[in-house]
């Protein structure tokens, strides 16, 4: 580890320096949907849906529109019904199915909150008629489990009456649960599917009594309370409110923005890593603001922000990445020992703060197995690379090359033909964008003497930033 940290520490004394970390970018669409709060973003996976929404302090729209990360285009359908305009609905992407599902909301115009679903198959909306279904609500929270193939639904209210109770929707019919545990009475909070982990993330909302702070993990079957030691909310106390919250695939981050604990509209960014959540620090921050949507695309690997409401209906949209990638990519070719062609193979990406992991496979039972870390695959301190290992000793195979300079040369652990290397990338964003290079080497003996040199291909290590 020592030399690990070395050989960092000696890139960074090379490279230029990189503060790196997610940050909000204010984009220019040429044509934007009017101001708006109260509406939901769901992903098809190459851009975002977005109904309705209230745009002004007397009423709620219908309309419908995409957005693809450049454009924002209105695809309200010109025939066929149309879901009553509506705000504080819940909605979700059933990606299995191709469908948009709406449900409940509440309606000025109708002077009610909706128990209505809808679904929208990129042409048509369609009004779904359940044998069962959740009392009319706003509030809810909706979210599509892909493990589990149904979407998931929590909570919401009426009036001053809040719910706790969950139901999921197979595209037929909705089914009401009976967890053992759940969280109380509440609306206002929000789902996030973790696609890592299967498991549904909520957190937040409100009860008669103010905001919330709580942590829950949905697996299917059972609520699970997760207990942080830090939460969103505002003046260091948990709590929060009409926000809103993705799950963000590549940073494998629960992100959420805005809201409001005691009034007031906020302006944080925190994100959650599945044990605890983190208040960020962005360079660049959108204005502070409630009920705005977010929603993470994963075709295009970035977050996006709209609208919500502070003081007025906003209509900006944002983006939020990070603007250095973890890479782990392969290079070169291995050579065979005696057991076959060593192979190394990354098993995660190498971001800064957590511990990245190779595994070197084709080991013979008895080799002497060796990472290299160097910080160029191009030359070492004998030469250029690559470099053929039989200048330096005749047992070296055929096609037996040196890939990365031996900055660093460590030791590892056989374990039936295998060997893990295992480092911490320590949680600094100077190392973001910092290149090395990994390789294993491998000896055989008989007796005393080297019968058999090979090497594995190499691994281009670029140290990535949340």
């Amino acid at each position: 580890m020592r030399q690990l940290h070395f050989t960092l520490a000696a890139a960074v004394a090379v490279a230029p320096l990189a503060f790196a970390q997610a940050d909000w970018t204010q984009l220019s669409p040429a044509l934007s949907p009017s101001g708006r709060a109260g509406a939901i973003g769901v992903s098809d996976g190459a851009r975002i849906l977005v109904f309705g929404g209230k745009p002004s302090s007397t009423g709620e729209a219908n309309d419908l529109w995409s957005f693809d990360g450049t454009n924002w285009t209105d695809i309200t359908p010109t025939s066929g019904p149309l879901p009553p305009a509506r705000d504080w609905y819940g909605a979700a992407w059933d990606t299995m199915r191709s469908r948009l599902v709406l449900f409940g909301g509440r309606s000025t115009a109708l002077a009610a909150d909706l128990g209505d679903t809808w679904e929208y198959d990129g042409t048509t909306w369609t009004q779904m008629t359940p044998a069962n279904s959740p009392s009319p609500r706003r509030w809810t929270a909706m979210t599509y489990d892909l493990a589990r193939g149904e979407t998931v639904l929590f909570g919401g209210a009426t009036g001053t009456t809040y719910y706790d109770d969950t139901w999921t929707w197979n595209g037929t019919n909705w089914t009401p649960l009976a967890p053992a545990t759940s969280p109380s009475i509440r609306g206002r909070g929000v789902l996030s599917y973790d696609l890592r982990r299967s498991e549904t993330i909520y957190y937040g909302g409100r009860d008669a009594g103010g905001a919330l702070g709580e942590t829950w993990k949905w697996d299917g079957s059972t609520w699970t309370q997760i207990v942080t030691a830090n939460a969103p909310g505002s003046g260091g106390v948990p709590g929060l409110f009409a926000f809103a919250m993705t799950y963000d695939f590549v940073r494998d981050r629960h992100v959420i923005f805005g809201g409001t604990r005691t009034g007031g509209t906020l302006a944080g960014t925190w994100e959650f890593d599945g044990v605890d959540w983190l208040q960020r620090s962005p360079a660049t921050v959108p204005a502070s603001r409630t009920v705005p949507v977010l929603t993470f695309v994963l075709g295009l690997g970035k977050s996006y922000l709209f609208g919500g409401f502070q003081n007025t209906q906003l209509s900006d949209t944002w983006a939020y990445e990070t603007a250095q990638l973890p890479l782990a990519a392969p290079y070169g070719a291995g050579c065979a020992g005696s057991a076959g062609v060593v192979t190394l193979t990354p098993d995660n990406e190498p971001w800064l703060g957590d511990t990245f992991t190779a595994t070197a496979t084709n080991l013979a039972p008895a080799g002497l197995a060796f990472e290299v870390l160097g910080l160029s695959d191009t030359a070492w301190s004998g030469g250029a690379l690559p470099l053929p290992l039989i200048a330096i000793h005749p047992a070296a195979g055929a096609g037996c090359n040196l890939l990365a300079s031996t900055d660093a040369v460590v030791f590892l652990v056989n374990v039936g033909g295998s060997a893990a290397t295992t480092f911490s990338t320590p949680n600094d964003p100077t190392f973001a964008g910092i290149r090395f290079y990994e390789q294993i080497l491998q000896l055989e003996l008989g007796g005393t003497a080297i019968t058999s040199i090979s090497a594995s291909n190499g691994v281009a290590i670029t140290l990535g930033a949340r």
